[in-house]
């Protein structure tokens, strides 16, 4: 089976998180539907570490094998070390943002939707 394109999921990642803005538009959403957007959107949060120390890391190897060049012409070294350093605190954003959504999930979790009868007049 032949490996992923990267950039693909990520702009599929990109469109799941626009379908789930289009999705709770509305306003209905339920209690329990609400946990689980929340839930699923953590668990997205949680994996992107690991997505971004590896993208690091493969820019840090091109780098060191001296396979990037900028467009310009000029040496990629500053801006190599900018984006490395972006990435990082990206990484850190980001257990900051999983924390909150982790906090958010645990009352979440417990919320039961409750029908109600409208009653006509």
């Amino acid at each position: 089976m032949p490996k992923p394109d990267p950039a693909k999921a990520a702009i599929a990642a990109a469109e799941a998180v626009r379908k789930i803005n289009h999705a709770s538009l509305d306003g209905q959403l339920t209690a329990p539907q609400i946990s689980s957007t929340v839930q699923g959107l953590a668990t997205a949060v949680d994996r992107m570490p690991q997505a971004l120390a590896q993208l690091a890391a493969q820019l840090r190897r091109r780098q060191d094998q001296a396979q990037i060049r900028m467009d310009d012409g000029s040496e990629s070294g500053e801006e190599v070390r900018a984006v490395l350093a972006y990435l990082d605190d990206a990484v850190g954003d980001l257990a900051a943002l999983s924390l909150s959504l982790h906090n958010a999930a645990s009352p979440l979790f417990r919320m039961a939707h409750t029908f109600t009868k409208e009653t006509s007049a």
